[in-house]
């Protein structure tokens, strides 16, 4: 394992980048819930049922006798032109037939069942049937869908890490002592965990849940393919055969790193080898009693314990060490000009500002290749016969140690990329990146650069080396040397997750205050709770679905509740409500300076509110459950003085549960108009008197106790509530603008006359 065990923290939270709301739970609460909310779902389907069949029988019944008579549930037909006109079926007798399919029927079966064997409906009816069962089937996979959805709900651990000490520590003491010793070997260890997340991570990554790459938020940073450039980035054709690799990382958002906060620095990442030249005056040897001493000039060690004009030497013949190994040894540049630099390279090679420049130097051992390889690092290019063996096996028969020189580069940047500067170059005051979310990536990226994918690992760091067994190595394919950087850049990234890991569960904290150790990061903020990564043990659930599921069936229950019992109390309540709000604001209009009394407006505000009744009728009548209701939707409201027509002419049926009740022809209905027009109000004494003498004079009109009628729910209430908020509020917007209005010209009346007082006087 890469990563110690860690808990998480549970409970709502956000994850900025998707901008998604999470609830992190422990197991096995999160397969409960899914489990649960699947079930509660399914619970609601009834409801759904019974609001698309509502819905569909309102529509139905709209297209045979009219939107405002199926609201107003009447049937009021037209005068006929002939008797034998009056002879065919009303409206409403001819949609029963479909209309009973559709309120008793519920299942697609049950639909498709009676389309086959139903003779009493017509053509035009079978095919709304066929349109209807249809739509059923279509909410019932939808509902399969959704179940599939929510199931989705769950994320495979996204949590944030859990821990009390966040923060970077590094060793500040003096390095030749047993503290600095046990601090390189802990270094040593941070390597080597980059080194294998590198190997499982950025190369064929295990699927296990249980794999490193699984428990970061992303298993690996992006790196691009291999770019092959014939130019030498450096001076003075010192590179060898002028041929260069880069492999870059492009710009990279530190959330991949794991960092959850609105605003995330950027960073990029670019490393650029290439061999160099191996001619003289670069490489030099001189002989002394038969053992030839190689010597490297690509610049000088002044900070060396012992200073010297070139970079390294070799003595001998590898081959005759006889390790099957590699030998390799490193120097990096030092960017600080105020520090002391241990190498610092010639001339020719020239690198961009704070950049670092490393070199590494390879010596194959004793190692037998099974193919020969003129690659220009691990070349092999001598044929090799071993006893009882027909086929050459291959040897490197230079001496010398291969260099290779890599330019490492890392740019930080702001989150929205108007500014990226190098990570190693001094603070620039005008970009402000002392932020908590600044400092979490500068910790991550620090030694996040291949320098420290192999300084400490030397040979052990190489691809190549894994393919030795005893003397013998397998074939190393087509430009090993690139291979070998892809794969240092490769543990240098992961070295970056390694440290945000590091930083976020404070492992190194255990140094503080013993060993010399110092925290970097202290003063900028608390980093803990702000990495998220996939633990084992824990479920994560989209929040805001969760919630939407969980009140999906107390909301869709109380949507289908029948309107009618409710309606009369609702409206009440409404009205008195919507009574109060305008006297409350008019009121406050009116008695400011220059009130009522002063102007003379107290009964312009009663106009507006309550014009005058109509003196035909009563202020009001007396509401039952039989006769009428009053409806507060103004275009389905029948005007008092209706036209008076023959009673012989037809029969008119009220079932007063919703509008005005429609009074049977021939007989005028008086009535008035109450409020601000959002209500029609309708006295229907005589409207009952007659119709009770229509029923009894033409039975056939009346509606059976079997008919099926469109009965409204709670949800085309709320439907009418909504317009009456809208309608009611335009209403005291006018009636506060016409007040104002005669106000402002009262004021402009008096102000007129009063000159012409003074005047007289």
């Amino acid at each position: 394992m890469c990563f110690g065990e860690a808990g998480a923290i549970l409970g709502k939270w956000v994850h900025f980048p998707t901008g998604e709301t999470l609830m992190t739970v422990r197991e096995p609460w999160g397969i409960i819930l899914i489990a649960l909310g699947g079930i509660w779902l399914s619970w609601a389907v009834r409801y759904i049922a019974k609001i698309l069949r509502n819905a569909v029988l309102f529509i139905h019944s709209c297209r045979y006798i009219g939107w405002q008579a199926t609201i107003n549930r009447s049937d009021q037909p037209k005068a006929f032109a002939t008797e034998s006109d009056a002879l065919l079926p009303r409206p409403r007798d001819r949609y029963q037939h479909l209309a009973k399919v559709l309120k008793e029927k519920h299942g697609v079966r049950d639909l498709l069942e009676e389309l086959r064997k139903n003779k009493t409906l017509s053509v035009e009816e079978r095919i709304w049937l066929f349109l209807f069962a249809l739509l059923v089937a279509l909410v019932w996979l939808s509902m399969l869908f959704g179940g599939y959805s929510f199931a989705k709900m769950k994320l495979d651990g996204l949590a944030r890490l859990s821990s009390d000490r966040c923060g970077l520590w590094v060793f500040d003491g003096e390095m030749r002592s047993g503290a600095g010793t046990r601090a390189r070997l802990w270094d040593l260890e941070k390597e080597e965990r980059a080194a294998r997340f590198a190997a499982d991570c950025y190369g064929k990554r295990s699927k296990s849940p249980a794999s490193p790459c699984n428990q970061l938020y992303r298993p690996n940073l992006p790196l691009s393919q291999a770019k092959y450039s014939n130019d030498c980035p450096f001076g003075n054709q010192i590179c060898r055969y002028n041929q260069s690799v880069t492999f870059e990382t492009g710009v990279i958002d530190s959330s991949n790193l794991g960092i959850n906060s609105p605003k995330t620095p950027k960073f990029r990442h670019s490393t650029t080898c290439t061999p160099l030249s191996m001619e003289y005056p670069y490489i030099q040897n001189t002989t002394i009693n038969g053992t030839t001493t190689y010597y490297y000039y690509y610049g000088e060690k002044p900070g060396a314990d012992i200073p010297s004009n070139y970079t390294y030497r070799t003595v001998g013949n590898p081959w005759e060490r006889l390790a099957p190994a590699y030998d390799v040894f490193t120097f990096v540049s030092h960017v600080n000009e105020s520090g002391n630099a241990v190498w610092v390279p010639r001339e020719e090679l020239t690198l961009p500002s704070y950049s670092t420049l490393t070199i590494i130097f390879v010596s194959s051992l004793r190692i037998l290749y099974k193919e020969r390889s003129d690659d220009a690092i691990f070349p092999a290019d001598m044929p090799w016969f071993i006893p009882g063996d027909p086929r050459p096996w291959f040897r490197n028969s230079d001496p010398r140690a291969r260099p290779l020189a890599c330019i490492n580069t890392i740019e930080a940047c702001t989150d929205d990329l108007r500014a990226c500067w190098n990570v190693r170059s001094p603070s620039n005051s005008s970009i402000d990146d002392t932020s908590r979310e600044f400092t979490f990536m500068y910790a991550s990226l620090y030694k996040a650069d291949i320098y420290y994918a192999i300084a400490k690992r030397q040979g052990r760091g190489l691809l190549a080396q894994n393919l030795v067994s005893q003397y013998f190595s397998e074939g190393l394919g087509d430009d090993p040397w690139v291979a070998e950087v892809q794969n240092l850049v490769s543990t240098a990234l992961a070295r970056a997750q390694v440290n945000a890991w590091s930083v976020a569960s404070g492992e190194d904290s255990i140094h503080e205050g013993r060993d010399g150790y110092i925290s970097l990061t202290d003063g900028y903020g608390d980093l803990c709770g702000m990495f998220k990564y996939n633990p084992q043990g824990y479920h994560t659930l989209l929040f805001v679905p969760l919630i939407i599921v969980a009140c999906a069936l107390p909301g869709l229950w109380i949507l289908s509740w029948d309107w009618h019992p409710i309606r009369k109390k609702t409206l009440n309540l409404f009205n008195e409500a919507s009574d109060f709000v305008k006297t409350s604001f008019l009121g406050t209009i009116v008695s400011t300076p220059g009130s009522r009394q002063a102007l003379g407006v107290q009964d312009l505000a009663q106009t507006s509110l309550h014009p005058a009744s109509d003196s035909t009728g009563p202020a009001e009548a007396t509401e039952t459950d039989d006769c009428r209701r009053s409806s507060h939707l103004p275009n389905v409201a029948h005007e008092a003085n209706a036209p008076a027509t023959s009673v012989s002419d037809s029969c008119s049926v009220g079932i007063g549960s919703y509008g005005t009740f429609a009074a049977a022809p021939g007989i005028r209905t008086p009535g008035e108009r109450l409020d601000d027009g959002s209500r029609q109000l309708v006295t229907l004494q005589s409207g009952r008197d007659a119709h009770s003498q229509a029923d009894s004079a033409a039975p056939g009109c009346h509606l059976g106790s079997e008919e099926i009628a469109w009965e409204p729910l709670l949800w085309l209430g709320l439907l009418q509530l909504l317009w009456l908020v809208v309608a009611r509020t335009k209403d005291l917007f006018v009636s506060v603008i016409t007040i104002n209005t005669k106000s402002a010209m009262k004021r402009i009346g008096l102000a007129s006359r009063a000159p012409e007082t003074t005047g007289a006087n």
